[in-house]
C-alpha cells in the first residue's frame, strides 16, 4: 500500500503551462480594440473637443495603452477623422439596410429622407460636425477631408437607397445618373437639416422633419420628370 502511495505521487506531475502567445493579437481582438478606440475617442471629443482631449484620456477611456492608439493612429487629429469616417460607416450601414416603405415612388423617397436625417442629424453625428467646423481654422486640411468624406459617402449611400425606391432604377443604368439625383437629393433635402442643426440644434427640428422632407420630394420628383438631370 505504501509504494502505491508513493507511485501515486510520483505520477501526479503538474500540468504543463500554455506558452505564452507573442506578437499581435487575433484578427477579431485587434478589431474589438480599434472599435474600443474610435468609440472612446468620439466621446472624448464630444465632451473635451477637439483641443481639450489627450491621447492619454482616450487609451484610459478605451481601456488600453497610449502605444496601441499611437500604432493604429499617427496623432490626435488623424483619430478624429478615424472616428468621424467611423461614425459615418456606422449610418452607412444602417440605411444600407433600410427597405424603403410606401406604395408610389413619391411615399418611398420621402421614407429614405426621413430615414436618412434620422441616421445624420443626430447629437452625436452633429456634435461631430461642429468640432471640425471649430478646428477648420487650425486645421483646414482637416475640415476639408471630414467635409469631402461625409459627402461622398453620404452621396454613395443614397445612390443605393435611390435604386430601392425608384421603379426602373438599378445600378446597371449608370453612376452618373444616380448619383447625379443623389447629390441633388442630398441637396434638396439632407444639408438644410445639417446646416440648420449646426445652428438650432437636434431637437427643434425634429417636428418639421416629415412636413418638409416630403415638400422637397414633391420638387426633387418635379425636377426629375421636366428633364433635370439631362
Amino acid at each position: 500500500m505504501q509504494q502505491l502511495k508513493e507511485k501515486t505521487r510520483g505520477d501526479a506531475a503538474p500540468p504543463p503551462r500554455r506558452a505564452r502567445r507573442i506578437g499581435r493579437p487575433p484578427l477579431e481582438q485587434a478589431g474589438e480594440v480599434e472599435e474600443r478606440i474610435l468609440h472612446a475617442a468620439i466621446q472624448v471629443f464630444l465632451e473635451r473637443g477637439l483641443e481639450g482631449a489627450s491621447i492619454e484620456l482616450i487609451a484610459e477611456t478605451a481601456r488600453c495603452g497610449k502605444p496601441t492608439i499611437y500604432a493604429r493612429h499617427a496623432n490626435k487629429e488623424a483619430l478624429f477623422a478615424a472616428a468621424i469616417q467611423h461614425r459615418i460607416l456606422v449610418r452607412n450601414a444602417r440605411l444600407f439596410a433600410h427597405k424603403p416603405l410606401g406604395e408610389t415612388v413619391e411615399e418611398r423617397l420621402v421614407d429614405i429622407g426621413e430615414a436618412v436625417i434620422r441616421e445624420s442629424v443626430t447629437e452625436e453625428f452633429v456634435g461631430l460636425m461642429r468640432l471640425a467646423v471649430a478646428e477648420a481654422r487650425r486645421f483646414p486640411d482637416l475640415a476639408t477631408d471630414v467635409h469631402h468624406m461625409a459627402k461622398q459617402r453620404g452621396v454613395e449611400t443614397i445612390a443605393y437607397l435611390l435604386t430601392q425606391g425608384v421603379d426602373g432604377w438599378t445600378c446597371e443604368d449608370g453612376d452618373t445618373k444616380i448619383r447625379a439625383a443623389a447629390r441633388l437629393f442630398a441637396e434638396l433635402i439632407l444639408m438644410p437639416f445639417l446646416t440648420r442643426a449646426l445652428l438650432e440644434g437636434v431637437v427643434a427640428l425634429q417636428r418639421e422633419i416629415p412636413a418638409i422632407v416630403k415638400s422637397r420630394v414633391t420638387f426633387f420628383l418635379a425636377g426629375l420628370r421636366n428633364g433635370g438631370l439631362d
